[in-house]
């Protein structure tokens, strides 16, 4: 049983005593490689905002058009009871900024084995970009979109529109390119054949939508996910106890819950620690976006909102076209 034996682990695992490690695929990344650092997570603002694309403007990937289904704005999932439950992060950029990455959150989420989907702003992969593969290459995680730079999709108009998802789109590919690279060079080739080729779900910023930016994602055959329960980790006053009190309080089976994991979610990390195990206990268990969509049937509405309709309006005025902090709220 001690013999080196050599190829794939097959059914003769039944007579040979294999351990897990020999059967595992090799990760692309080390562990040391995932850790991170405090002064990683903090924010920081730019002389003037970078209004400049990818590489390439336009994706390669043409995705089907979305079923009628999933053409609206999609709040939970219908589970039949089934208790699913969809834990998202989001990583948002604007163009005067460099938002920061929450590496203990993403620690946490691994220790205990959770599935979790990060929206990512297209800018924010091109300013993160070896974070960003480690998001991709991770099987625990899917990464959505989160626009280019936060732009408002309440206020922009078509063009801009269309440019804030296509951008995103192109971007991701490219680093996935870069990942399939970087994965042959380090002989872990078959590491990266379940990373998707494109992305497939998108969150709008501001949780902010129309009817227009519905029809652009629905052509594109990306799905817009909002949420029905939301940690309020934005807040600087929010304590961890609060976010898991009120999690448990509204999470229901197919529930979308969002959180930040780009510096500017308060206590979210020690709060996730807690909330994992509360939620498994209660019988939920833990699924990627995209998994959820699958388990059952969208609940859409034909708007967007955080917890009733309308109230996300209020960031018009604040942030206009948002891909830009209003001079008083710059970081």
């Amino acid at each position: 049983m001690n013999k080196v034996i050599s190829g794939a682990c097959t059914a003769l695992a039944a007579v040979l005593v294999w351990s897990w490690a020999a059967c595992a695929q090799r990760p692309v990344f080390e562990a040391s490689e995932l850790e991170g650092s405090a002064q990683e997570k903090l924010p920081g603002k730019l002389a003037a905002p970078d209004l400049s694309g990818p590489q390439r403007a336009m994706p390669r990937h043409v995705a089907s058009p979305l079923p009628n289904d999933q053409r609206g704005s999609i709040r939970r999932v219908e589970t039949g009871g089934r208790k699913l439950v969809a834990l998202t992060f989001d990583l948002c950029e604007l163009s005067d900024q460099r938002a920061g990455y929450d590496a203990p959150l993403v620690a946490v989420l691994r220790e205990l084995k959770a599935p979790a989907t990060f929206f990512a702003g297209g800018r924010w992969m091109r300013s993160h970009p070896e974070r960003a593969m480690q998001l991709m290459a991770d099987p625990l995680f899917e990464v959505g979109s989160h626009a280019w730079t936060h732009g408002n999709f309440g206020v922009l108009g078509r063009e801009e529109m269309a440019r804030q998802i296509d951008w995103t789109q192109a971007q991701y590919e490219l680093l996935r390119e870069d990942l399939a690279a970087l994965a042959g060079k380090r002989g872990v080739g078959e590491a990266v054949k379940g990373v998707r080729e494109s992305i497939a779900v998108f969150r709008f910023p501001y949780g902010r939508c129309s009817a227009q930016a519905l029809e652009l994602l629905a052509a594109r055959g990306l799905a817009a996910v909002q949420w029905d329960v939301n940690m309020m980790d934005a807040a600087k006053s929010r304590t961890a106890e609060a976010i898991v009190r009120d999690a448990l309080r509204q999470v229901r089976p197919g529930s979308i819950v969002l959180g930040h994991a780009n510096g500017f979610g308060h206590a979210t990390a020690e709060a996730l620690r807690a909330l994992i195990p509360a939620l498994r206990e209660k019988g939920y268990e833990l699924v990627t976006v995209s998994a959820l969509l699958e388990a059952g049937k969208p609940a859409t509405t034909a708007d967007c909102y955080d917890s009733r309709p309308g109230d996300t309006a209020v960031y018009d005025a604040q942030f206009g076209e948002g891909t830009v902090h209003p001079r008083r709220n710059r970081p």
